[in-house]
């Protein structure tokens, strides 16, 4: 009487999945788990594997779920420097307000494969905010201001030592934290304006909106108008690009 095969290739199939299963689960964990050594190490990779198809706002889920949508909105003069800088009166055209976000969720829906790439305004938004929040009245009196003339927008080179001596380190440490992603706001601004306007983008303004979604008890009967609130980059010069960027973006 001959023995019954065993059937080895499904065991495999089920140990395969098990390992894939068990190095996603690991890997959400130390993604969204706290910094150490081998998390930072891990990175790179981590970023490689979250950031593209499985890219997801995170505070879909609790403590903190969405309770506002957030956009990213720019707009251009696109007129030389000196008529900018004198306005509408010395003849600078500018263009109308462009909600980046909402463009870019356009190719968001219905694509359950939409990477990283399809909402980077959601991305720069989300990081610019909390920092600008960070900063004192005057300084966000200051960062709304319009800074033209290719000066720093605190008065002072964020990395010098004068400004190691005018700021304390935690002041200091917000500051360049906000630079940077002003900044990245500004770049990404003139790369969706140049877009459209080409090598004429001369300024770029850039604000951010957060605007709160109705509460599940008002959904029968939302309002008509929705609260806002509004952080805003005042006119900086365009970013320059070079050719292998601009080819990149296009």
């Amino acid at each position: 009487m001959t023995k019954p095969r065993i059937r080895r290739l499904p065991a495999v199939v089920l140990a395969a999945v098990g390992l894939l299963a068990t190095g996603h689960i690991g890997a959400t964990l130390a993604y969204t788990g706290p910094d150490t050594p081998l998390k930072a190490s891990l990175q790179p990779a981590l970023n490689r594997y979250f950031l593209g198809p499985l890219d997801q706002g995170w505070n879909l889920f609790a403590p903190g779920p969405y309770s506002q949508d957030e956009y990213m909105m720019v707009r251009a003069c696109v007129s030389e420097l000196d008529a900018c800088a004198g306005g509408a009166e010395a003849g600078a055209e500018f263009t109308d307000w462009h909600n980046v976000t909402a463009e870019e969720m356009e190719s968001v829906k219905y694509n359950v494969f939409a990477n990283r790439e399809n909402r980077q305004s959601k991305v720069v938004h989300g990081r610019f905010w909390p920092a600008a929040s960070r900063l004192t009245d005057e300084q966000r009196s200051t960062v709304e201001g319009n800074h033209i003339d290719g000066d720093p927008v605190f008065g002072v080179d964020l990395y010098s030592s004068e400004a190691e001596e005018t700021y304390n380190p935690s002041q200091l440490s917000n500051l360049r934290t906000y630079q940077r992603l002003e900044d990245t706001a500004v770049g990404l601004g003139t790369l969706y304006m140049q877009q459209e306007y080409g090598d004429a983008v001369t300024l770029v303004e850039v604000r951010m909106l957060r605007e709160a979604v109705p509460s599940f008890a008002q959904r029968d009967d939302p309002p008509e108008e929705r609260s806002q609130s509004w952080m805003n980059i005042g006119w900086r010069p365009a970013m320059e690009f070079d050719d292998d960027v601009k080819a990149a973006w296009a």
